[in-house]
């Protein structure tokens, strides 16, 4: 009875994903012209935070229980790893695929760099973790330190930035309510997808295959729960680019990395010290060479083509397959 009860939490899920989606970028983007702020720079705040918090959610609420049981929140790192994973190749790639995207001469010159910096600066510290296999307070605190330091770059490039002219514009009434609806619908759909997700996988790979309830957990946090509380992201980039909002669906996936890797890390290391293991931190060199990637295909051709978006979808699948194989003990 549990698994049919999940599986009609996973439908409701994804509906409220959409729709919440779609309000969400509709809201924004009037929001962005009527305050004169590109839909870019939305797209890597105000956007980039609304799909995060099922990631906020999540990684918080295991510090927190951790916290409680006196034990390391390792499902966090977990979680948010998987996530710019997720982030990079299957939502930029399917975006790409759909339409190709630009990459215009700020997020080459700044934001770029910027996430580039920050996944390289989450890696060093997660090698310095292995000392005591987790990140304390202190560590959370420079992570949170960065993320201010974004939030200041941002604030410098509403001033410089030109402004997008072509937005369809509502009253400000209805671009708040639209707003509202839409971060309720992205958060509450991207929790009751991955909790059912995580839900029907657990039971799944214990009771049909016998994988260890250890093992189980840490497959589905870096698939299922990633790909759960990366979905607002991915329906918000995909609805974005219907709409030919390019820059939102970049900027978004850009901004979602940058809040995932400083400020939930940050916040949930200053609640709990968060556990690392040795495939975690394979996953984090697997981010930034991705991220690299990326970099790499938006300095060449200014863009991301459809061969390139497939590329990355290749590589999702290819990603998958290695922690499934993994989980199993095969590597």
């Amino acid at each position: 009875m549990q698994i049919f009860l999940n599986i009609l939490y996973l439908i409701i899920g994804f509906y409220l994903l959409i729709k919440g989606a779609d309000f969400f970028v509709e809201s924004s983007a009037s929001i962005a012209k009527r305050l004169r702020i590109p839909t870019l720079i939305i797209g890597l705040t105000l956007v980039a935070f609304g799909t995060s918090l099922p990631e906020l959610a999540v990684s918080l609420t295991a510090a927190i229980k951790a916290s409680t049981e006196g034990s390391s929140a390792d499902i966090a790192m977990g979680n948010i790893v998987g996530s710019n994973i997720a982030n990079i190749t299957l939502i930029l790639g399917t975006s790409a695929i759909m339409m190709p995207i630009i990459a215009h001469k700020t997020i080459r010159k700044r934001e770029f760099p910027f996430l580039l910096g920050m996944s390289i600066l989450l890696f060093v510290l997660a090698l310095l973790f292995q000392a005591d296999y987790q990140i304390v307070w202190w560590e959370a605190m420079l992570l949170l330190f960065s993320f201010a330091i974004y939030l200041v770059i941002m604030a410098k490039t509403k001033q410089e930035d030109e402004i997008i002219e072509e937005i369809h514009l509502i009253s400000n009434k209805k671009a708040i309510i639209l707003l509202i609806i839409g971060l309720v619908g992205v958060s509450l759909g991207g929790m009751l997808v991955t909790n059912a997700a995580e839900f029907i996988s657990l039971q799944v790979l214990t009771d049909l295959f016998g994988v260890l309830e250890t093992d189980a957990k840490t497959l589905v946090g870096l698939s299922i729960v990633a790909l759960g509380t990366s979905l607002p992201e991915l329906v918000t980039s995909i609805v974005a680019t219907n709409k030919n909002e390019g820059d939102i669906a970049l900027g978004n996936v850009i901004g979602s990395n940058i809040f995932n890797s400083l400020l939930i890390v940050g916040l949930a290391g200053v609640i709990t010290p968060l556990g690392i293991n040795r495939n975690v931190i394979i996953d984090m060199v697997i981010v930034v060479g991705l991220t690299i990637l990326i970099f790499v295909f938006t300095l060449t051709k200014k863009q991301l083509s459809k061969r390139e978006g497939t590329i990355l979808l290749v590589l999702y699948v290819l990603y998958i397959t290695y922690i499934i194989l993994r989980a199993f003990s095969v590597f």
